[in-house]
């Protein structure tokens, strides 16, 4: 019987992020994946509630950036589920918030002087760096600027979130926390606290990887899912 995976993506995105998982035989033959688009909400927790509704009995929650925070809160109400998060841009201690209170003044002010996907680029830019960005294809890019006004409920939301790190103890079915090596160096904080608070979670960087690693190094996070599943089975 087919694993039931469930896809949820970061900020700037849709279901389509996931394209490569969706349309690949091999990933098929082993998993039912399902990906959507997320509705603009103002909280994690209310994202939560939404991805509950995907779920089935057993399954693994799979998120990259923003969708793993959803997905961390996810497994914080289901702990029987297994997860992979893909770097969640959230603090290293419940005191640390995800972005500066600054970030979200600078984003609004962008937005009003040079309007909503000025200030997206602003987020992609200061999420992924100048290089990442530059190297994004076109028509991936444009459509992600075109996602201001999502970027900034999710900035807003994250800004708002507390991980409870201290709760995280009774989720006791293993979590596979995956981040690049070619990321920003504000993953790799969360990722380690991560690790620590989760009993049975274990951490790996992907070679040649950066945020969007599942798209970036898609044949090694395949293997990473399968070895996941084979874990938890």
């Amino acid at each position: 019987m087919a694993t039931p995976v469930l896809l949820i993506h970061g900020s700037a995105a849709d279901h389509t992020t996931w394209s490569i998982q969706l349309h690949s035989p091999v990933l098929a033959a082993r998993f039912s994946l399902t990906a959507y688009d997320r509705p603009l909400l103002d909280t994690v927790e209310q994202q939560a509630d939404v991805a509950l509704t995907y779920l089935e009995q057993p399954a693994i929650v799979v998120g990259s950036s923003f969708g793993a925070v959803i997905a961390l809160e996810v497994i914080r109400r289901r702990p029987q589920l297994g997860a992979v998060l893909i770097e969640p841009p959230m603090g290293a201690t419940d005191d640390a918030p995800a972005a500066p209170a600054a970030f979200l003044a600078e984003y609004d002010r962008r937005a009003a002087r040079e309007g909503g996907p000025a200030a997206a680029e602003f987020f992609l830019r200061t999420v992924l760096g100048d290089t990442a960005f530059e190297r994004m294809p076109k028509a991936y890019r444009d459509r992600a600027t075109q996602k201001y006004a999502e970027i900034r409920a999710d900035s807003a939301a994250l800004i708002a979130y507390k991980p409870r790190y201290g709760e995280l103890a009774r989720v006791q079915t293993p979590v596979l926390l995956l981040g690049g090596d070619r990321s920003a160096p504000y993953f790799r904080p969360t990722l380690e606290a991560l690790a620590r608070a989760l009993p049975k979670a274990r951490l790996e960087i992907v070679p040649a990887a950066g945020h969007m690693l599942h798209a970036e190094a898609s044949r090694t996070f395949a293997q990473l899912l399968f070895a996941f599943a084979d874990e938890i089975a």
